[in-house]
């Protein structure tokens, strides 16, 4: 059985209006909380079967950083955990998409003109967060984003809905991967938060 841990990143600086913010001083505390839990799953006979991987943008990055920084564990950097993409570059248009979008279903997003009228694949993006959890070979700790593990615990779930629930900042999502089986552990902390 592999472990699998979705770890939201902490408060970033500032939400849907920005591009890649860093962390604010609450989103490091929240980071730094995290160390006792890295204790508990991470000793020094689990550390060589255990990956960290972080998505690209700043949040995610630095949360893995604070959270594991007493555990000399390599973190690798995938691009398909990144949060959702934007069909704009407008990040006043971003916002209101957002808006717009995450009460929707996969399907009716799918729809969607402006969605459409974007040529951003989401469906390829769905596909490639997925066939990643699938590929984990070692229990793995991925910093990553809102509708991320909304993603993985949808794929689970068998559930159409692009939010399944509201991870809070630095919340801890347990799943657990047998062969080709996924199955949900334990759901993270959920808050109904603005996504940033």
């Amino acid at each position: 059985m592999i472990k699998i841990y979705l770890v939201r990143h902490g408060e970033a600086t500032e939400g849907w209006t920005s591009q890649d913010p860093p962390l604010s001083e609450l989103g490091k505390s929240q980071a730094q909380s995290l160390i006792t839990f890295m204790d508990s799953v991470i000793d020094e006979s689990s550390i060589n079967n255990t990956n960290a991987i972080s998505s690209p943008l700043n949040r995610c990055k630095e949360t893995a950083s604070l959270a594991l920084e007493k555990k000399y564990l390599e973190i690798l950097i995938n691009d398909n955990f990144r949060e959702l993409p934007s069909p704009t570059l407008d990040l006043e248009k971003r916002v209101n998409w957002l808006r717009r979008m995450l009460p929707l279903t996969w399907p009716e997003l799918l729809r969607d003109k402006e969605t459409i009228d974007s040529g951003v694949n989401f469906t390829q993006w769905k596909e490639n967060i997925m066939s990643n959890i699938y590929s984990l070979k070692k229990h793995t700790i991925i910093f990553t984003h809102f509708v991320v593990i909304n993603t993985v615990i949808g794929e689970i779930l068998k559930s159409d809905k692009i939010v399944n629930f509201h991870p809070s900042n630095c919340s801890i999502t347990e799943i657990s991967k047998i062969k080709d089986k996924l199955k949900i552990v334990k759901i993270g902390k959920s808050l109904e938060s603005k996504v940033n």
